[in-house]
Order: structure tokens, then sequence, then C-alpha cells
């Protein structure tokens, strides 16, 4: 009964035929009829992307990881219903100090329905062309926090190596940035952007955010300009697209140079 209160709710889902369901365990939510397992997936929505469908059961069972799987094991008369959640950009978050060198990449995003719970970074240390930063992953998760597997990098550079990962707290998301830029300049070295970092912030809180780097914090050239603008609430980053210089020969290499974030409702 109570799964007909969501009927009327103006949302898509999507019900794929015999698709091949993940093997992770599955919560039964009871048994009803397919219509009512999709508007069980709505009602979920904040907790779960997919929902099962058993039609030689008539289960409708719910993954509560709340992890979108691409890698399926097949299970004969099951039907997958996931909600349809093309990506929503409610805001895009950028700063007045990023370089001027490069190009556009295209803009990546995290699996839809999941969000940035952490970064990681490829860094080329000190030698004598310098280009400090080179690429920047976002690492996605759920609205539970769950760490999904999936990250999302926009165009980078071949030079350095990757950083660990590092983290919101429970239950927090990427929300805001801030970025270390050395200016180009034609009389010295230039490495464009050196380093990134974060503020974390509870998907539903406005206010109460928490700085996160990967230490030391800063690179060894140039300096952070501001904050940028926060995601609003009910949202947080899901995206990210990157300025990149292509490699110049034996001219000066600067490597990734700006960065913009997408926020997702």
């Amino acid at each position: 009964m109570f799964a007909g209160n969501f009927q009327t709710r103006q949302e898509l889902f999507i019900v794929e035929k015999n698709k091949k369901i993940w093997s992770v365990a599955l919560t039964s939510l009871g048994k009803m009829s397919e219509t009512q397992c999709a508007a069980l997936c709505l009602k979920f929505g904040e907790r779960c992307c997919e929902i099962t469908y058993i039609t030689s059961s008539r289960e409708c069972k719910l993954d509560q990881s709340g992890c979108c799987h691409s890698d399926f094991d097949y299970i004969s008369g099951t039907n997958l219903i996931q909600r349809d959640r093309t990506h929503v950009v409610n805001k895009t978050l950028s700063v007045t100090n990023g370089g001027s060198l490069g190009v556009w990449a295209s803009a990546e995003f995290c699996t839809r329905g999941h969000y940035a719970i952490g970064f990681r970074m490829k860094i080329e240390p000190p030698h004598g062309d310098n280009t400090e930063l080179n690429a920047i992953a976002i690492v996605c998760g759920s609205r539970a926090s769950d760490r999904c597997g999936d990250m999302a990098s926009s165009g980078q550079q071949v030079w350095g190596d990757w950083t660990g990962e590092t983290l919101c707290p429970a239950n927090a998301f990427l929300g805001a940035f801030s970025l270390q830029v050395h200016p180009y300049s034609v009389n010295e070295d230039s490495t464009g952007a050196n380093y990134v970092r974060f503020r974390c912030r509870y998907f539903k809180d406005e206010f109460d955010a928490v700085d996160l780097n990967y230490p030391p914090g800063y690179g060894p050239y140039g300096s952070y300009g501001e904050w940028s603008d926060a995601c609003p609430m009910h949202s947080a980053i899901c995206g990210l697209q990157t300025k990149v210089e292509a490699h110049q020969g034996y001219g000066d290499d600067t490597a990734l140079n700006d960065v913009i974030f997408f926020c997702c409702e």
C-alpha cells in the first residue's frame, strides 16, 4: 500500500529485461508487482541506485550498499530497475587564479547517482623543467558515503606519480576547492597549477565544512587563491574539467593549469 503513495511522483525509471545482476547481498522488500517495485526504487533513491525484481518469485530486492554496479552475474528471470539519474548539474565551481596556458579537456563525471567523497593528484617531483600538478581525480561514492570503486579524471599530462587517496569524513562530500598556481613568466621555469585542496560538507548541511588536503597540503611554487563558491545544499561535486597544456618539446612545460568542478543534485 505504501508503495502506491509514490506512483504519482514525476520521476522516470528504466526497466532492463533479463539484465545481468551483480552478485551482492540483496535485501528482500517483499512480494509485489513490478510497478510497486519500481515505486520503491524511487522511495529509496537516496540510499540505492538499483532495485532488482525477480519475476519468477515476484520479489523486490534492494542493494543497500548504494553503489551502482557495472559488472554483473547472470540471474535468470530478473529485471534491473534503475532510476533515470542523468547528471543534473546545478552549479559550476571555478577560481580566479587559474593558469592561462593550455586547452580545456572533456568534462568527466562520477557514475550517475554518485558524488565525490575524496581525491588524489598526479604530481611530478622537482627536476629540470618542473610541471608539478599533472592530473586530478575525484573518488566517487554513494549518498551513504560508500566507496563505490569509480573515479573521474579529466585531461592530464604524462609526468609524475599518483598520490594516495584523501577522503572526506564519513557521510561528507567535496563541496568547494582552492587551487595553488604558479603564474606564467617568460623569465623563469613556470609550473602552472601546483596543488589543490577541498572542503568537505555533509549533503544537507550548508555551513559545517571541513578542509581536506593531501599532506603537506601545498606545492613548492606559487600560492593559493581564494576559495571557490560552494555547492548548494542537497548537492555535491560530481565531475570535473581540467585545462592542460600540451607537451612543449624544448619549451617550458606547465601541464595542468586550471580546473572547474561540477555540483550535482
